[in-house]
Formats: structure tokens, C-alpha cells, sequence
């Protein structure tokens, strides 16, 4: 029996980068009562990257199950699109179309909240609850 090499040397043990890790947010959103009369903050958990689009795509994802035994509601439309964000834009889906004030509302609450944490940016100075 005859064994042979393919002259591959060993090498010494190779580090490499940290492990990648996995960050859990916390963002808020904003839904409307139950009466219909002024909007409530409500926090959702997420886990990855994070930026204002990504609050916005979970208030569009509709309402959770702890939310709906709520009473909540909310008038922004669901939608299967993504909503992106574009310097200090936010681009709905054209799907989600006319929307009405408290869906504007609701947008724009989510969209200053999640500035504010994920990037640091303050309010503009109006205020939601």
C-alpha cells in the first residue's frame, strides 16, 4: 500500500472576524383608539437593521394580536410593498392609495419617533403623544 501527499502544507490556525451579531430594537409605531379620537404610542420589538422605513413597514404590516384585543385600529392601509426611505423621504407603495388624515397622522408620528431613536435626529417640534 503506497500513500502519497499533495504537498499541501499545514498552516497555523487562521483567526477571523468577530461572529456576526444580532441586535433586537425596540421602535414605535402609532396606532388610533378605539374611540377614534387621538393616537397611542405602542412599541414593537424587532430584530435586525433598522431605520426610519423599517418603523414604517411595521406600522403598515398592520396590527398585532396583543393590538387587536386592544380595541386599536389603525387607517393605514396594509400592503404587501415595502415602503423605502430616500435621504429624508419616505416612499409609499402606490397600492396603499389616498390616505386619510389619521393615516397621515399615524405615518408621520412613526416615521418622527424612529428618526429621533434609530437615527438620533430630533423632533421637528410638533408634537404626538
Amino acid at each position: 500500500m503506497t500513500l502519497s501527499a499533495c504537498g499541501v502544507r499545514p498552516t497555523p490556525v487562521l483567526t477571523g472576524a468577530e461572529a456576526p451579531t444580532v441586535s433586537a430594537h425596540e421602535l414605535t409605531v402609532y396606532l388610533v383608539k378605539a374611540e377614534l379620537d387621538g393616537l397611542v404610542r405602542r412599541t414593537r420589538s424587532y430584530t435586525g437593521t433598522v431605520d426610519t422605513a423599517t418603523a414604517i413597514n411595521l406600522l403598515v404590516a398592520g396590527l398585532t394580536d396583543e393590538e387587536k384585543k386592544l380595541g386599536l385600529v389603525t387607517e393605514v392601509p396594509a400592503t404587501s410593498s415595502r415602503v423605502f426611505a430616500v435621504s429624508n423621504v419616505i416612499v409609499l407603495p402606490e397600492d396603499m392609495g389616498p390616505l386619510s388624515k389619521w393615516a397621515q397622522v399615524q405615518l408621520y408620528c412613526t416615521a418622527i419617533a424612529s428618526r429621533a431613536k434609530v437615527e438620533g435626529v430630533p423632533g421637528p417640534g410638533i408634537e404626538c403623544p
